[in-house]
């Protein structure tokens, strides 16, 4: 069996689930690992028996390897895929696939040059809970009115503390838009569809950050679908909810469970045919779905198939750019206070961000 040579770069936190899945999959191996963190290198090249470099580059150099997972801070992502795409590796990166829809343009226009696959990790999508959701919306709920979500997390402020990295324009980009809540903007552009336009607001209320710990925004999707969202680290506890209304009914996904209201007649016909004060026929449904997803084994086990099948990956580089450009646009139309076209301005929130990472210097 043709297994695909993976090399992961960044060995703490996320990068540690990928070192158990790349060992765990039948089509991967770990050919070897990099961290600038000498303690943490040897440790897992000791626990892997795999060769750890302290430079990234050197490893893409001079390790025989066919792809690369890269689990580094936000502002690591875009050179190291570039870098790792120059030397004809495939790439793997972990969200957010960057920090500006720019770069997400750049990562993806040199993976075209060279022939090669850049996925987006984005496990959420493989739950089994996202996955019936999104079927009862293409096959139930059918053309979408209404969206709403709430991705609201806790963060201690020790938590931002915890790296020097976190809670800066400079390094992570953003906050809860760019980081807790990139996942949940991939699942709503992925179960509702693509943004046309949004205004948005971002603040920092409680956190000692130069990022946002909260933000929402309304938005216009293709179709004609409106939405509203809301994001923080600052819940206690956290929620995260979302609610579709369509001409079917209306579904509503939290943690594993899913309450969906059938309509006996699409709403379109109800609206047009009951009397004053009628109500739909409406039935509801609450599906709970025990099974739990395979996380980032899943989505590495699926990219290595992509390299081997020679085909798209579950999310290539084109969809793991919407999310980005959402956060984007939000942070975007906050700062100006417009409505922010898609696709937005590339070079006017890439100037805008080199003023705020300024500011926090």
């Amino acid at each position: 069996m043709k297994r695909v040579k993976f090399g992961v770069i960044g060995l703490k936190g996320v990068g540690r689930s990928h070192l158990r899945s790349i060992k765990a999959l039948d089509l991967a191996e770990l050919s070897a690992v990099a961290d600038i963190n000498e303690r943490i290198g040897k440790e897992v090249s000791s626990e892997y028996n795999v060769e750890w470099f302290k430079d990234y580059v050197e490893m893409l150099e001079k390790a025989d390897i066919d792809a690369v997972c890269i689990c580094t801070p936000h502002f690591l992502h875009y050179p190291m895929a570039c870098m790792s795409l120059q030397f004809e590796k495939h790439v793997l990166v972990e969200k957010p696939m960057s920090i500006t829809v720019s770069e997400a343009d750049e990562m993806i226009n040199v993976a075209l040059r060279k022939n090669l696959k850049i996925g987006v990790v984005f496990q959420n999508r493989l739950n089994p809970v996202a996955i019936k959701v999104k079927e009862i919306i293409e096959r139930n709920l059918k053309k979408i009115y209404r969206v709403s979500m709430e991705a609201c997390f806790f963060r201690s402020q020790a938590y931002y503390n915890s790296d020097p990295w976190r809670g800066k324009w400079a390094t992570e980009g953003g906050g809860v838009l760019i980081n807790q809540g990139i996942h949940h903007l991939d699942l709503l552009q992925w179960l509702v569809g693509k943004p046309v336009k949004l205004q948005g607001q971002i603040g920092t209320l409680i956190h000692k950050i130069e990022v946002e710990d909260v933000a929402s925004a309304t938005i216009l999707f293709e179709g004609g679908s409106h939405g509203v969202i809301q994001l923080s680290t600052i819940d206690a506890p956290s929620t995260v909810r979302l609610e579709v209304m369509g001409d079917g009914g209306k579904v509503i996904f939290e943690g594993n469970k899913i309450t969906y209201w059938a309509l006996e007649a699409p709403v379109k016909n109800c609206i047009q045919e009951a009397e004053a004060w009628g109500r739909p026929k409406v039935e509801c449904r609450e599906i709970v779905v025990e099974e739990k997803g395979p996380g980032h084994a899943g989505i590495i086990e699926d990219f290595a198939k992509a390299i081997l099948e020679d085909r798209d990956p579950l999310v290539p580089g084109k969809e793991g750019r919407v999310s980005v450009e959402i956060a984007n646009a939000i942070i975007f139309s906050s700062f100006t206070e417009k409505t922010i076209n898609f696709p937005i301005d590339r070079k006017a929130y890439d100037d805008l961000l080199r003023k705020l990472r300024e500011k926090g210097d």
